[in-house]
């Protein structure tokens, strides 16, 4: 009765919004008999709990992970994926004539700590030993030293494994990784990018220690639906996997519902699209009212906060129901709200993905999603939350105002035919292997060569680590050579290996991390912790601490940043604009090139890339290759100081030095967003070296334009950098945080200074995200031109490329992007140059405000002027009185 309830109201209150309405049918599982081979006591307990049969995955990944292959089961979620890994596993272990060791690595402690019940119980359930234990950073000295000792079966992370277990392997860990038979690696598609790269070289680490010991474990991994999941796994783990991407599992009727805020207009003349929040705000308070047990994502902590206050605010009997959950709560707030949602204490829990994967917090009916998560994969993975008791299920999807968002919303088919995004990671990234290689040697010396680490990489960046002092030869092997721990220093999941502590009087109330803490945590900030507003009176980068005191505001604030980018190694350039050609210039390290202020000689330049320049080119495409659509064609002319003269538009790939400074802040009125006022920050810049490219539109389109209007080629520049920020990460699946985009001055010969666009990663060292995109340039303009050309509005809008993008401060190029359609039409301009080389000018349209209608003033009111009469006579008669008594 809640839920019809709910889709009454939801269906009534929001019939204008709502863009599409699709009812997937629930469809029959495929079941098969419990395998023959099983042991009687887990077939026993598996019938205990009602199961009598299993999902044909699950009978297919008994076999597979019996006969010792390594395995990797792709499911949607609530599929049963924990049991078709564990069932195998527990059935060697209870049949085995001695036990062995098997690791069970997840991704976050949270989804850890709830794995633990999960194999507890059905360990218990078949009378097995209890030799099991979790391994994290909150585990006890005492627990520490007995699953070390003891344990069968141990549940840990990645984190952990590179920094606790495998420094401390010919000691501690001996025992257990002598005996490892089974590496289960769960919710393996969340290892991609630069974590799944860091990660990959933590496992080569693993199985070489592992071989030391005399082990040969078997891999066995789950996932969510991916594009490519044995590639991936293949990737990860470097040997053949055997792949299961059938799904047995029943599915129960799901209503899809893709709701677009309406656009409005402001006190001015300007027309806006609200904000997710004003679909999502009443829809959970309703459905908290009719018991409908519901999650929603949002996409950052702030908004999560910001989202849980507007809901309670008025009313205090929602406040027990409606719950945040995200990053930085401390460990006992995460698990106490896991067990009041899992238990029905709370009815409501408004996240960010931290939910995402697969923790066990009961049965939910309705999943809200505010605004697009990133990937198609997010999305069905926060989607299919929602329904796992069989029972009807609801998916409320509400956009924002970005390109991907509108595009999904006016095109709704096209939500269910995209196809998932591809997983991709580099092992051997530069950055990324030299900080593994370090850890390797201090956990077993090096040999010249590694089977774990393949050729060439291995080679340049073993040669590198020698010159510089880090390995040093020992017996024809190579030792670590510094006095420090090499794991303490790498992180794997960024660019810092510390978080800020965040205190209330003499409470800890939450961390962050360094980076964060600058745009979060400057003076005055407003920091929102379990739906509590506080403000940042004291931030402390070096002690590594933030006071902060509880307020009672009506605002939040923002940060404000400044950005200063500058190519400082030339890589390798492309041509764009000649269709038909595929081939790119690749520099050595020697050549001399110009970057954007600074140019590089080869003495300057860092030691990897003078020691071997096949390693900055190991994950390159190969040169000659023919037959491609590419618009990229090879730089053949070159002036003496490296400008190319050719009348071209060009990419240029290389490292990156990224200054990046807090400036102001914005305080942000809760209820109208309205700008109430700013502040100073007074903080030392973000300073790192990452990899992007640069991109130099042609001097032919340039001339033609400036001639027009020299504006124009800022408008083309600012409104190409928005749209590629929005739709280029879905082209290497990556959050948009982990791509920036800036249009700068660069002087390209001395005295000669030019706009160009960057697109870099925003992770030190560079992870590859840019590196893709250059790669796949002209299939990201193709993207980026075909939402622009969908896009139904006509001088532009956040759809596609908003009439002011971000970055703009020249006050003569804002008035005509707000005066006209030149944002638009100037990328498009853009756009058809790069991928075609043709010059078509920007057909500018600019938008008169009508004037106002003359008021004319109404025929004086006889009765209303009598009035004032006696008003002033009272007021005359007050002021006496008053000068009386005084």
């Amino acid at each position: 009765m809640g839920m019809d309830a709910f889709v009454d109201y939801l269906e009534g209150r929001f019939a204008a919004q709502i863009s599409s309405h699709t009812v997937m049918q629930p469809t029959g599982g495929d079941f098969e008999p419990l395998p023959e081979q099983l042991d009687p006591k887990l077939a026993a307990a598996l019938k205990s709990k009602g199961l009598t049969s299993l999902y044909s995955h699950q009978s297919e990944a008994f076999e597979s992970i019996r006969q010792g292959q390594d395995t990797v089961l792709v499911s949607k979620t609530a599929s049963g994926k924990t049991l078709s890994f564990l069932l195998p596993i527990l059935h060697d272990y209870i049949t085995s004539d001695a036990p062995f060791g098997v690791a069970l690595l997840y991704p976050t402690k949270a989804l850890s700590r709830d794995q633990e019940g999960t194999l507890g119980g059905l360990l218990q359930a078949a009378g097995a030993d209890m030799r099991l234990g979790t391994f994290d950073g909150d585990t006890p000295r005492e627990e520490r030293n007995r699953i070390q000792s003891q344990a069968d079966f141990m549940i840990t992370n990645p984190d952990m494994l590179h920094s606790g277990i495998l420094p401390n392997h010919s000691r501690k860990w001996r025992t257990f990784l002598s005996r490892l038979k089974y590496i289960v690696v769960d919710e393996v598609h969340t290892y991609r990018g630069a974590f799944g790269s860091h990660v990959a070289n933590v496992m080569r680490r693993l199985l070489r220690v592992c071989e030391m010991h005399g082990s040969r474990p078997t891999f066995v991994c789950s996932s969510a639906t991916i594009g490519n999941p044995g590639e991936h796994v293949e990737a990860l783990f470097n040997r053949p996997f055997h792949l299961i991407n059938r799904d047995g599992a029943p599915r129960p009727q799901r209503d899809l519902y893709l709701v677009n805020p309406p656009v409005v207009q402001s006190h001015g003349h300007a027309m806006y699209r609200k904000g997710p929040n004003s679909i999502s705000i009443p829809l959970i308070r309703e459905a908290t009212q009719q018991g409908v047990r519901t999650i929603c994502f949002c996409r950052s902590r702030q908004q999560v906060e910001r989202l849980v206050r507007a809901v309670t605010d008025g009313r205090p009997e929602m406040k027990k129901k409606v719950k945040p959950y995200r990053g930085g709560l401390l460990p006992n707030e995460r698990r106490q709200l896991e067990r009041d949602l899992a238990e029905g204490r709370v009815t409501t829990i408004v996240s960010t993905n931290a939910l995402e994967l697969g923790i066990d917090i009961g049965d939910l009916d309705l999943c809200l999603l505010s605004g697009h998560p990133g990937s198609m994969s997010s999305f069905w993975q926060q989607a299919g939350r929602v329904g796992r008791r069989g029972s009807r299920a609801v998916i409320v999807y509400a956009a924002r105002d970005t390109p991907i968002d509108q595009y999904f919303v006016n095109h709704p088919e096209f939500l269910q035919r995209a196809p998932i995004e591809q997983a991709w990671l580099n092992a051997d990234n530069p950055y990324i292997l030299l900080q593994h290689l370090p850890c390797a040697a201090h956990e077993h010396p090096l040999r010249d060569t590694e089977p774990a680490f393949p050729e060439p990489a291995y080679g340049a960046a073993l040669e590198v680590l020698k010159d510089d002092g880090t390995l040093k030869e020992y017996h024809g092997n190579y030792r670590y050579a510094m006095r420090d721990y090499p794991a303490k220093g790498v992180n794997l999941r960024g660019m810092t290996d510390y978080n800020i502590e965040i205190f209330c009087g003499t409470e800890v109330i939450g961390e962050i991390d360094p980076i964060g803490a600058r745009g979060e945590l400057y003076k005055d900030a407003i920091y929102q912790h379990l739906g509590r507003r506080y403000m940042s009176m004291d931030l402390d980068l070096e002690k590594k601490l933030c006071r902060v005191d509880p307020v009672d505001v009506d605002y939040y604030t923002e940060c404000v940043w400044e950005s200063r980018v500058t190519i400082t190694e030339l890589l390798e350039s492309q041509k764009v604009g000649c269709p038909g050609v595929s081939q790119s210039s690749h520099h050595s390290p020697s050549d001399e090139v110009r970057g954007s202020e600074i140019q590089t000689t080869a003495s300057e330049r860092p030691n990897l890339a003078d020691s071997d320049s096949d390693l900055a080119d190991a994950s390159r495409p190969d040169e000659g290759a023919s037959g491609s659509q590419s618009a990229f064609a090879p730089l053949v002319t070159r002036s003496d100081d490296g400008y190319v003269e050719e009348n071209t538009s060009r990419l240029d790939f290389g490292y990156i030095n990224v200054n990046r400074q807090p400036k102001l802040y914005k305080k942000i009125r809760e209820r109208t967003l309205e700008n109430i006022g700013y502040g100073p920050i007074t903080l030392d810049p973000f300073i790192y070296d990452t990899a992007g490219f640069a991109l130099y539109p042609s001097e032919h389109w340039r001339t033609a334009i400036e001639a027009a209007d020299k504006r124009h080629i800022g408008a083309g520049l600012y409104g190409l950098a928005y749209i590629l920020k929005r739709t280029a990460p879905s082209l290497c699946l990556c959050d948009s945080q982990n791509i920036e985009t800036d249009v700068s001055l660069t002087e390209v010969q001395p005295g000669e200074w030019r706009s160009a666009l960057y697109l870099f990663d925003t992770i030190e060292g560079g992870v590859g995200y840019a590196e893709k995109i250059f790669e796949v340039f002209s299939e990201a303009l193709r993207l980026a031109e075909t939402i622009i050309n969908d896009c139904p509005c006509l001088a532009g809008c956040p759809a596609c490329v908003t009439s002011l993008p971000p970055g703009v401060e020249d006050e003569e190029l804002q008035q005509l992007l707000m005066e006209s359609n030149a944002s638009v039409e100037c990328t498009k301009s853009l756009i058809t140059a790069l991928l075609t080389g043709e010059v078509v000018l920007p057909e500018i349209t600019e938008f008169a405000l009508a004037e106002p209608d003359a008021v004319i003033p109404p025929d004086v009111d006889e009765e209303f002027e009598r009035l004032k009469n006696r008003l002033n006579k009272a007021s005359g008669i007050l002021k006496k009185k008053r000068e009386r008594i005084h």
